[in-house]
């Protein structure tokens, strides 16, 4: 049974990014104290530690240490060892579980767990297995450790294929959305349903309302209900889908508050970091709505161009203090509306 954790308690946050640092402001705005766990001895969410341990996420006893500390655990994002999760979430209250973080670490298992579940994906191909045969375009993808297009590639031929992959049929993309959606103490709420646009594999623009059909978004909740429904997972959860030929094809489980929900700071009588700390906490999240709104993130190399953008057309700027890195994302800003800006950048 979750625990109530009320606030003057303590949140523990595995990762120190800008996913941690938002959870984390949040926190402190409803009274709680933070403890974060980073390798990074500048991260960005250090600056609203209570208590700040530098180690990286594979040295079990410093992770048992924040654990120590802290009224309840989460983290922001899944690249976490699922070894030491497993040892800790029954000694310490984790309240995502160890089942679907295995499950969102591992690609061929996230296709083999959605098609459990009923929920259609595209043609797939277990890379280790031999028996299959590349007949058209089919996107590589390493099965573990991948994000923001890394470890991706578009093959046409067996003899291009690489070990410890898994081989995704290329389809006709008409959309790409997400579902965010939140697992309470009384049963799951939707926070939005975002449409998504990437550039080079990394999310350039996010809107609300998805410009979807009524019957797609209802199948995109259904299959996202599906999963909350079917783990003991308490907080916030994010699930890509594809839309091609007008069917709804999964993509990937985020365990986690997402980048697409950044949009829901501005557009949501309530932020997906707020419903997820409200739900880790024991808390009743409530009924979410959203108003029209776009997201676009910023990029290293796009900085000055989007801070310019905010003097001329106003709107919410979020920065994350991070180094402007070519391809890092260290910003998004939020405008209420359909906002289309014409774009000339990488």
């Amino acid at each position: 049974m979750t625990k109530t954790i009320l606030p003057k308690s303590t949140i523990g946050i595995i990762g120190g990014g800008q996913l941690g640092m938002m959870l984390a402001g949040v926190a402190k705005e409803m009274g709680y104290k933070v403890a974060i766990l980073d390798p990074g001895e500048d991260a960005c969410a250090r600056k609203f530690a209570d208590y700040f341990i530098h180690s990286a996420f594979n040295v079990h006893k410093n992770i048992e240490k924040l654990c120590e500390m802290s009224d309840v655990v989460t983290f922001e994002f899944e690249n976490i060892d699922i070894k030491s999760y497993k040892k800790l979430e029954n000694k310490y209250n984790f309240v995502q579980s160890s089942r679907l973080l295995e499950i969102s670490q591992h690609r061929l298992k996230e296709k083999e767990y959605a098609n459990s579940l009923g929920i259609p994906t595209v043609k797939y191909f277990d890379s280790n297995k031999g028996d299959y045969e590349v007949d058209g375009k089919y996107v590589m993808k390493t099965t573990r450790f991948g994000y923001d297009g890394k470890g991706q590639k578009i093959i046409s031929s067996n003899d291009e294929v690489e070990e410890d992959t898994i081989l995704e049929e290329l389809v006709n993309l008409d959309k790409e959305i997400s579902v965010v959606a939140v697992k309470d103490i009384e049963g799951i709420e939707i926070v939005a349903v975002v449409q998504n646009e990437h550039r080079n594999n990394i999310l350039y623009r996010s809107n609300i309302p998805a410009h979807i059909t009524k019957e797609q978004e209802e199948a995109a909740i259904d299959y996202t209900e599906r999963i909350l429904s079917d783990n003991d997972y308490i907080g916030v959860l994010t699930v890509e889908y594809f839309i091609s030929d007008g069917k709804v094809i999964f993509n990937e489980i985020a365990p986690r508050v997402h980048n697409s929900g950044h949009i829901t700071q501005q557009s949501a009588t309530k932020s997906q970091f707020r419903a997820h700390i409200e739900a880790i906490c024991g808390l009743k999240v409530g009924k979410i709505e959203n108003r029209e709104a776009t997201l676009y993130n910023i990029l290293g190399q796009n900085e000055e161009h989007f801070i310019n953008v905010f003097k001329e057309k106003g709107g919410y700027l979020h920065l994350y203090e991070k180094e402007a890195r070519h391809n890092r994302k260290i910003g998004h800003i939020n405008f209420l509306g359909n906002v289309y800006l014409e774009e000339d950048f990488e």
